[in-house]
């Protein structure tokens, strides 16, 4: 994964070598909150590679909720400091 696009304060996108993946957070506001946000985009060429992620998805998605469930604490704990 290469870093492909910084926009400071707002957003960050990786993009994989090949560029069959993407993946993207972006900060937006939202009723005096910010809302982060984390989108992935795969480019499956194949039956094999789309059957395939299959089985991975639902981890995926669990990984992807911890690990913004972790983000939110550490900015919240930083917030409550300044």
């Amino acid at each position: 994964m290469r870093l492909e696009l910084v926009e400071t304060e707002r957003a960050l996108a990786w993009r994989s070598a090949d560029g069959n993946w993407v993946w993207t957070f972006v900060l937006g506001e939202q009723e005096g909150t910010t809302r982060l946000l984390s989108r992935n985009r795969f480019r499956l060429s194949t039956l094999g590679g789309r059957l395939g992620m299959l089985p991975m998805e639902p981890a995926s998605l669990v990984m992807e909720a911890k690990m913004l469930r972790g983000i939110k604490e550490r900015a919240e704990r930083l917030g409550e400091r300044s």
